[in-house]
C-alpha cells in the first residue's frame, strides 16, 4: 500500500449497515479495493453500524473532512455530492474524480415535485451535477450506455476538444468504465453467509416511482389463482418520503387481494449480512420498470445480486439492465411487461424453466478497476 491519500466522499449517501443503498454499497466496496493500494480516507456520517470499508479510514463531515481534502493527493465523488466539498478540491487544486449520471430520476420525486416550484427544486441536484462535469479531471461510468451520454455531455461543456482526441481517440485518459460488480471481501462474506428463506422472489431494492411493484403482487394473486405455491416480498419497504406513496400502493395491493400471507413488505432495517442471508435463498430477483429516460440512461446497481449470487433476474425491456440480462443469460425479460407476463415467468422459475447463471466473476472491482488504477498511478507519479 502506498502513502499516496484517495479521498472518497460518500456526499449524501449512508454507509451504515442498515440504511445502505445501492450507490452506497458500490462506493464502499470501491474504497475497499482502492484501500489495498492507497492510503484511503472515506467522508462519511458517523454510523455505530458502518459498513466495511477493508483497511480504509472513516472521516466525518466537518473540519476532519476539509483537513483530509486538503492532504489527500486526488478526491473521488459519487452522485448526489456535497457542493461545498467539491469546491474545496477545487481550491487546493486536487486530482478530481468522479462518477456522476445526470439527475434525471431526481426529477420524478414526489419530494421534488410536491414543491411549490418543482424545477427550481431540481436546480439543486443539477446545480451541483453541472458544477461536478466542470472540475472532474476523470470520470468513472458503469456501463457503456453511461459512457456514451457522458461522451456527449461533455463535448457540449466544452469539456473535451481536438486535442482530447489527437490523444486518444476513445478518451480514455477521461472516461474509465468500472462496470457495475462487487469486491473480494464482499464475495468472502457472501460465500460465508448461510441462506435464509424469506420468500420465493424478492424485490431487492428501492420501490421508486418509476417502477412497477404492483405488478410482482397482482402477479402472485394470479399464481395463487392457478395453484401455484409462491410467495414475494420486498426487502426495502421503510418508506421515506420519495417512496411512502408508493409504498403504500403496494400495501393497499396486497390487502384487497387478500395475499397477506404471500406478499410481506419488510418494514424493518436490514442490515447487509441479514440481506445477503435472504437473497442467496430466493429462486429469483424481481425488478420491473415503466418505460422512461431514466432506465434508458441507467444501470440498475440491484443486478449486482445476480452477478455475485448466480441467481435469475425478472426485468423489463426497457433499457441497458433489460439488454444486459438477454445478452448475459441473467434471468428472464418480459417482451411486454403486465402482471400476467410476469406471472408467467416467475411460474417458469418454479417450475425449473429457468436455468441459474453462473456467477461472474469478471464482475470483482479488484479486475474491472485495475485500467482505473494504472491510469491513476501514473496520474500521481507525474504529478
Amino acid at each position: 500500500m502506498t502513502d499516496q491519500l484517495i479521498v472518497v466522499d460518500a456526499g449524501a449517501y449512508s454507509l451504515s449497515e442498515t440504511s445502505i443503498a445501492g450507490v452506497g454499497q458500490r462506493l464502499a466496496e470501491i474504497a475497499q479495493v482502492l484501500s489495498r493500494r492507497y492510503t484511503v480516507r472515506v467522508i462519511t456520517r458517523p454510523a455505530a453500524d458502518a459498513v466495511n470499508l477493508g483497511t480504509a479510514e472513516q472521516v466525518a463531515p466537518g473540519r476532519e473532512a476539509d483537513r483530509a481534502i486538503a492532504a489527500a493527493d486526488a478526491v473521488m465523488f459519487f452522485d448526489t455530492p456535497d457542493r461545498r466539498r467539491i469546491e474545496l478540491a477545487v481550491k487546493h487544486r486536487k486530482l478530481i474524480i468522479a462518477e456522476c449520471r445526470a439527475p434525471i430520476e431526481h426529477m420524478s420525486y414526489p419530494s421534488v415535485l410536491a414543491c411549490a416550484d418543482p424545477t427550481g427544486e431540481h436546480q439543486r441536484f443539477l446545480g451541483t451535477y453541472r458544477r461536478l462535469l466542470q472540475v472532474t479531471h476523470h470520470f468513472l461510468c458503469r456501463s457503456r450506455v453511461e459512457r456514451a451520454a457522458l461522451l456527449s455531455t461533455l463535448c457540449a461543456f466544452g469539456r473535451t476538444t481536438p486535442d482530447d482526441i489527437v490523444r486518444s481517440s476513445t478518451l480514455d485518459h477521461l472516461i474509465t468504465t468500472v462496470p457495475v460488480g462487487f469486491s473480494r471481501r464482499a464475495l468472502e462474506s457472501a460465500d460465508a453467509t448461510e441462506p435464509v428463506h424469506m420468500a420465493d422472489f424478492l424485490w431487492t431494492g428501492g420501490i421508486w416511482a418509476f417502477f412497477e411493484p404492483l405488478m410482482l403482487v397482482e402477479a402472485i394473486a394470479i399464481l395463487r389463482d392457478r395453484g401455484v405455491d409462491a410467495s414475494a416480498a420486498f426487502l426495502h419497504a421503510t418508506p421515506t418520503a420519495d417512496t411512502r406513496s408508493t409504498i403504500a400502493e403496494v400495501r393497499g395491493a396486497i390487502d384487497s387481494l387478500d395475499l397477506r400471507d404471500r406478499v410481506h413488505l419488510h418494514t424493518q432495517a436490514l442490515g447487509l449480512s441479514e440481506r445477503v442471508q435472504y437473497v442467496k435463498a430466493a429462486e429469483a430477483y424481481v425488478c420491473i420498470a415503466k418505460p422512461g429516460a431514466e432506465n434508458e440512461t441507467g444501470t440498475r446497481l440491484r443486478l449486482r445480486d445476480t452477478w455475485l449470487h448466480g441467481i435469475p433476474t425478472i426485468i423489463d425491456p426497457h433499457g441497458i439492465s433489460g439488454e444486459m440480462v438477454a445478452r448475459e443469460g441473467l434471468g428472464v425479460v418480459l417482451t411486454e411487461p403486465s402482471a400476467k407476463s410476469l406471472a408467467d415467468a416467475l411460474h417458469q422459475v418454479k417450475s425449473g424453466a429457468v436455468s441459474r447463471p453462473a456467477r461472474q466473476l469478471e464482475r470483482l472491482y479488484e479486475n474491472s478497476m485495475a485500467t482505473f488504477m494504472t491510469w491513476l498511478d501514473k496520474e500521481l507519479r507525474d504529478e
